[in-house]
Formats: structure tokens, sequence, C-alpha cells
């Protein structure tokens, strides 16, 4: 059985996306063959400081968690210089682990981030890197080795595939497109949406627009949030997700411009969020056009979680989000636009959204974890065979 180490310098279990995402991915490589390691630094979430990691990402616990040594100083000073400190020694720790263990040639070694690839490609022979953004280092020189020592590249998004091509001169044939996935049975539950308000405690008799994730700009939030203000008293706008300081400034945010329509739930569990897409008339993803990343290299989780639920979508009009779905899956409008956006709520929640909703069931089917595994395993067995 051929190794395959995942390195990730996240925090686990964690609210990250990602560290959710490393889980999954790892649960599939090794029901796809692989003996899989996670190798993540010696930090610790002191949220979630008592909760089982493979329990709270809900994956099998099909592979092993190794917690590798590194001088964190993040928790008591945060700050780039402390991310930094982290994240080198961490790289450090890691190479001198794999030489111990007589791993840099015979392992698979496997991550979505460049800064965990500092001096490993050096020394390891087979090494993949999962592009979700471009997490570059200031030095094109060391980018450019770096990719240069890449077995393979896994690509969330056909626009990096043309960059890697174009400006790193990377072949075709060692990149793999592969959006992102969704766990299918988890989010194509069954109950209704009356039943799923009052399992959360929501009004019944209120039009209910949904949004789920972080609070971060660059997802788009306040555009949504500036929508409130223009929609009917008896539509409500619910915030599910971030961090306690994303949240609280939030809260001011909305305060001061007055969307007194707008709720702002907080972190909820994920398995819970189901429930949550399930209670709402309308779901929202209004990333900005403003960040390249959001615009062209983003595979949003939340686009899947959200055609999974079969709930109608508006969504942002961006090549990111195009890349997977188009006119006949969501109700596209202008990004960053608030009017338009409140414009597109209203006519969503006056639409049956039935037909959207069923092309959404008919082509998540293709974006499952399963899948995703399977085609990336198949992607490293041509690569390394």
């Amino acid at each position: 059985m051929k190794k395959l180490i995942y390195i990730s310098h996240l925090r686990y279990p964690s609210e990250k996306t990602h560290s959710a995402f490393a889980m999954k991915t790892c649960e599939g490589f090794a029901d796809s063959g692989f003996d899989v390691e996670l190798w993540v630094p010696l930090r610790y979430n002191p949220l979630f400081r008592k909760n089982d990691p493979y329990e709270f990402h809900g994956v099998k616990d099909n592979f092993r968690i190794r917690k590798i040594p590194c001088l964190n100083l993040l928790d008591f000073f945060p700050g780039n210089i402390s991310f930094w400190t982290m994240v080198i020694s961490f790289n450090i720790s890691l190479v001198i682990y794999a030489i111990f263990r007589n791993l840099l040639k015979s392992a698979i070694f496997y991550c979505h981030d460049l800064r965990d690839l500092f001096f490993l490609p050096v020394l390891a022979d087979r090494i993949f890197l999962e592009i979700h953004d471009f997490y570059k280092l200031p030095a094109e020189r060391v980018n450019k080795f770096i990719f240069s020592r890449i077995s393979g590249f896994i690509v969330t998004n056909k626009y990096k595939i043309g960059i890697l091509n174009k400006n790193y001169g990377i072949p075709m044939d060692k990149m793999i497109y592969q959006p992102n996935a969704v766990d299918i049975e988890k989010f194509d539950i069954e109950i209704s949406r009356e039943e799923a308000r009052k399992n959360l405690g929501l009004p019944l008799d209120k039009k209910i627009v949904l949004y789920t994730g972080h609070l971060f700009s660059w997802k788009g939030v306040l555009t949504l949030l500036e929508a409130v203000k223009l929609l009917p008293k008896d539509h409500l706008v619910y915030f599910v997700g971030g961090t306690d300081k994303d949240i609280a400034n939030f809260k001011r945010k909305m305060e001061s411009i007055g969307a007194n329509n707008a709720i702002i739930v907080g972190r909820k569990p994920h398995s819970e969020i189901p429930i949550w897409l399930k209670a709402a008339d309308v779901l929202v993803l209004p990333n900005t056009a403003k960040d390249q990343a959001s615009k062209y290299e983003t595979s949003p989780v939340k686009l899947f979680e959200y055609m999974a639920s079969g709930r109608p979508i508006i969504a942002s009009d961006l090549p990111s989000i195009r890349d997977i779905v188009d006119e006949s899956m969501v109700l596209f409008f202008e990004a960053d636009n608030y009017g338009a956006l409140a414009a597109s709520i209203t006519e969503a929640l006056q639409m049956s959204g039935e037909s959207m909703a069923e092309e959404n069931m008919d082509k998540i089917k293709a974006y499952s974890w399963e899948k995703r595994a399977e085609g990336i395993s198949a992607f490293l067995k041509e690569i390394i065979s």
C-alpha cells in the first residue's frame, strides 16, 4: 500500500473550510487504497480542544494525524511574524521527520498550500500540489523553482489551469481539473422547510434568505447586508458563520446602516448547516468582484452545499462561479451591486425554483467526495507509475 502524506499548517479540528477539506480529502485517499497520514503543526485550537477531529469534521477514522513540533507563538503574539515563524519552523520539522522515517523517496507528499513547501521540494521526489488560491511566496524565482519540482497539480478551476500553463510553463498533462466537492447525502436530507424551521426555532410565516460561511469582506457579505435595507420587513436575512471577531465587527456594521431585517446567528456545527439550508427560501452566494481570488480563483465549497440542498440559489456573476453553474442552475446578479442583489432576491422568492433545484440535484452528482477522490487518486497513480 502506497504511503501518502498530506501536509497542512492549519489546526485540527478547526472552523476553517480548508481544515474540513483536508480531512475529507484524506478520508477519500484512504478509501482509494492509500496509507494516509495527515501531518499538521503541534498547535491547539482552544475553541475545539475537547473535540475529536474525526468526529468534528464528520469523517472516518481511516487515516492518522501526526502532530509535528513547531515554534508556535501565534497563541501569545498574533500577527504576521508569529505566523511565518510557525510556518517556517513547521516546514523544517516536517523535513526532519520525513528524513527520520526514511520517507523522502518512497512516500507521496500532498498539500494545498505552497507555503508548506519551503524545503521539501529540494529533497522529495513525489510532491503533488492542490491549487485553491495562489498562496505565492514573495520571491517569484522561488515560486517557479517549487513549481518546477512538483510532480502534478490538482487545480480547482479552469482559470488557474491557464495561469499555471501560461505564467509558469506547467504542461497540461501534469495538471488535472478537479473542482471542490460536497457530501451529498449529508445535505440532501429528508426534511421539509417547515420541519427544519421548527427544529431551529425559526419563524414559519416569514421569507428567509440565508447566507452560510465566513464573514470575510471578499465573500461579499457587506453587499448582502446593504441589500437587506431594500427588502420588506417580512423578509429576514440570516447570516450563519464567522469568527467571534468578525461577528462583532459585522454586528456594528449592521447597526450603523440600519439593516434591521438581518439576523446574525454566528458559528454553528457543520452538521447543522444542512438543516439551515433546508429552512431557507433562498440561498445567497454574494462573492465580490473586487478580489482576484473571489473573482477568478475560488471553487466555493458553499456553492456545492447549496446545490445539494435543493433550494433556489442567487449568486454573483463571476467567472469563478460560472466555472460550475449557469443560468439554468442559479439566478445571477451583478457582483457588489446591492440593489441588483435585492431585486434578485425578490425575483427568486416569486419563482417556484423547482426547475433550478432539479438541475442542481442532477449536476451535483458529479461533485461528490467519492468521485473527487477517485479522480485524483487515478491521476496520482498515473503520474507515479
